[in-house]
């Protein structure tokens, strides 16, 4: 090859190289956009069950005030115990940070507080998930924490 071919092949590899990890990154931030939708469906409708498939085995929900909880049946109880006091969820996507098979995800949040009778309170807050990648190539939650603002 002479070095005027190998000009434009070695052209062609940057350009690919620099947009293959944009592609990715885009890929995963709209499957976790996906997944923060997913979540906030199973508060809403409420459907506490259809929060099981989405935590890992051994996952962890660390709620403010509140012990921590184990498992996805302990994490699945701590949301069924506030029934429908908690309405119109919504997840906000901020950021999203691959490492090797874990994605750290930020979110922000907005709901409303149900009282008992009736009176409702706006809330607001953050998230932060780390996300791991499972051998069936699902993104399962290992660790979950919130805060309200």
């Amino acid at each position: 090859m002479t070095r005027t071919s190998l000009a434009p092949m070695v052209l062609l590899s940057v350009v690919m190289f620099s947009i293959a990890p944009e592609s990715h990154a885009d890929s995963l931030t709209d499957e976790m956009a996906a997944l923060n939708a997913r979540w906030d469906a199973a508060i809403n409708d409420p459907n506490p069950d259809a929060l099981l498939p989405m935590y890992s085995s051994d996952a962890r929900l660390m709620p403010p005030g509140a012990p921590p909880a184990t498992g996805p049946v302990a994490i699945r109880d701590f949301f069924a115990a506030r029934g429908k006091s908690v309405r119109d969820h919504r997840l906000q996507l901020v950021d999203v940070l691959a490492i090797g098979n874990y994605a750290y995800v930020t979110s922000q949040f907005t709901a409303l507080l149900v009282k008992d009778g009736g009176e409702t309170t706006r809330l607001s807050g953050s998230t932060v998930k780390l996300y791991e990648h499972q051998t069936d190539g699902q993104w399962k939650i290992k660790s979950h924490m919130f805060v309200r603002e």
